[in-house]
Protein backbone atom coordinates (compact mmCIF):
# COMPACT_ATOMS: atom_id res chain seq x y z
CA UNK A 1 0.00 0.00 0.00
CA UNK A 2 1.09 3.28 -0.37
CA UNK A 3 1.20 6.25 2.22
CA UNK A 4 -1.65 7.74 0.58
CA UNK A 5 -4.35 5.05 0.69
CA UNK A 6 -3.65 5.74 4.36
CA UNK A 7 -7.31 6.64 5.69
CA UNK A 8 -6.67 8.41 8.50
CA UNK A 9 -3.49 10.58 7.61
CA UNK A 10 -4.45 14.14 7.29
CA UNK A 11 -2.91 16.52 4.45
CA UNK A 12 -0.63 19.28 5.58
CA UNK A 13 -1.49 22.67 5.57
CA UNK A 14 0.07 24.06 1.99
CA UNK A 15 -1.80 27.58 1.80
CA UNK A 16 -0.93 28.51 5.40
CA UNK A 17 -4.46 28.77 6.52
CA UNK A 18 -4.05 26.90 9.73
CA UNK A 19 -6.73 24.44 8.81
CA UNK A 20 -5.92 20.53 8.13
CA UNK A 21 -7.82 18.57 5.39
CA UNK A 22 -8.65 15.07 6.50
CA UNK A 23 -8.50 12.59 3.47
CA UNK A 24 -11.93 10.56 3.04
CA UNK A 25 -12.18 7.28 3.39
CA UNK A 26 -12.44 4.72 0.78
CA UNK A 27 -15.92 3.05 0.17
CA UNK A 28 -14.38 -0.14 1.12
CA UNK A 29 -14.53 0.25 4.89
CA UNK A 30 -17.70 2.51 4.99
CA UNK A 31 -19.31 -0.89 3.27
CA UNK A 32 -17.25 -3.44 6.01
CA UNK A 33 -18.96 -1.13 8.88
CA UNK A 34 -22.34 -1.44 7.89
CA UNK A 35 -21.83 -4.92 6.60
CA UNK A 36 -20.29 -5.37 10.55
CA UNK A 37 -23.46 -3.73 12.09
CA UNK A 38 -25.95 -5.96 9.92
CA UNK A 39 -24.29 -9.14 10.72
CA UNK A 40 -24.56 -8.02 14.23
CA UNK A 41 -28.39 -6.70 14.61
CA UNK A 42 -29.13 -10.05 12.67
CA UNK A 43 -27.22 -12.39 15.14
CA UNK A 44 -29.14 -10.58 18.50
CA UNK A 45 -32.76 -11.06 16.46
CA UNK A 46 -31.32 -14.83 15.80
CA UNK A 47 -30.50 -15.00 19.75
CA UNK A 48 -34.05 -13.39 20.70
CA UNK A 49 -35.86 -15.60 18.07
CA UNK A 50 -34.15 -18.87 19.38
CA UNK A 51 -33.90 -18.80 23.20
CA UNK A 52 -35.86 -15.40 24.32
CA UNK A 53 -39.21 -15.64 22.80
CA UNK A 54 -39.85 -19.52 23.66
CA UNK A 55 -39.58 -18.54 27.08
CA UNK A 56 -42.71 -16.91 27.14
Amino acid sequence: MTADADENRERPDVEGTGASMQLPNPAGSEAIKWGAIVVIVLAILYFLARYVIPLF
